[in-house]
């Protein structure tokens, strides 16, 4: 197991470093960054001022000597300045943080929970009412966007009955009341990965009720609960497990549909806002973050997979 676990860790280290490089190269490639303050033959901007602000970003430097100072400055915990406000980068993503973990727990929370019952629930009744309905919540669930489903939401649950508020999350106010903010938006961005777990347990579960080992058991007299739960579902989990990582990882990356319609102070809309404004250190530091987050949820992920299944961790 410690073989396979460090085996991963230098797997991440490798992606890592090569994910700090496409970052960096594509942060270079929208054109001089510097043309959000000094715009040729506009505003006034005199050729000194402009190498001064190179200097300052240290734009006046060779790419590579640029980006090994980038990276010693990453190393420090230091991702630049915003180029539009002036205010270290780490500090505006900090500021997102918590209102995006709260989203993106409580989307995957809603998602899992309501996804994987139903797909089990749809393979052990397979062909009966409850499995036409549970291909039908999939179905549905996959076809209809975010944004339908946060605008139907709103329109239904806090304007026409007002069950719950709509508006953007208070940073100040109690749990309670934050519950009643996030509900409406974690039920937007979980619909459609709730939709996925329900197919892909469904077809893993009905791979793994159809094998032989599951025959040998019932014909054995073993409990239909212990056939279900503890031989054909964790048989079953490798699939879903896979999705599960990846959706945590994507909504803690920022549901940007989702947080545009909600007005959501989350990491999507920051990203967003630092491609329209060119602001290159932003962008960055909210992509590096995104890179970080896939790279940690999907090592988790590998060494969930070798609790599981034993033989995966002699891999």
């Amino acid at each position: 197991m410690q073989r396979f676990v460090l085996r991963r860790l230098a797997f991440m280290g490798i992606a890592a470093v090569s994910a700090t490089m496409v970052v960096f190269g594509v942060s270079r490639l929208a054109g001089d960054p510097l043309l959000l303050y000094a715009k040729p033959g506009g505003y006034g901007q005199r050729p000194e001022q402009t190498q001064a602000l190179k200097k300052k970003y240290g734009l006046d430097e060779p790419l590579v000597v640029q980006y090994f100072v980038w990276m010693r400055n990453l190393v420090q915990g230091d991702l630049g300045r915003s180029l539009l406000d002036d205010r270290p980068v780490a500090q505006v993503l900090k500021e997102r943080i918590s209102p995006t973990l709260k989203l993106a727990l409580a989307a995957w929370l809603m998602a899992t929970l309501v996804g994987v019952p139903v797909g089990v629930l749809s393979a052990l009744k397979r062909g009966t009412v409850w499995d036409y309905m549970a291909r039908g919540f999939a179905l549905f669930g996959q076809a209809l966007p975010a944004f339908w489903v946060g605008m139907m939401g709103i329109f239904l649950f806090a304007v026409k009955f007002d069950l719950v508020p709509s508006a953007t999350l208070p940073s100040d106010a109690p749990l309670r009341t934050q519950i009643s903010y996030i509900i409406l938006p974690a039920v937007a961005a979980g619909w459609a990965p709730a939709a996925g777990y329900a197919r892909l347990t469904r077809s893993a579960m009905l791979e793994v009720l159809d094998s032989e080992y599951i025959k040998l058991a019932r014909s054995k007299g073993v409990g239909q609960w212990t056939v279900v739960w503890k031989h054909a579902f964790r048989n079953a989990l490798i699939p879903p497990l896979t999705l599960s990582a990846l959706v945590l990882a994507g909504f803690l990356n920022g549901v940007t549909v989702v947080e545009v319609v909600f007005a959501w102070p989350g990491i999507g809309r920051l990203a967003m806002d630092a491609v329209y404004n060119n602001d290159f250190p932003l962008l960055t530091g909210a992509v590096l973050g995104f890179a970080g987050i896939i790279l940690f949820v999907m090592l988790l992920a590998d060494i969930a997979y070798a609790y599981i299944d034993p033989r995966i961790r002699y891999r």
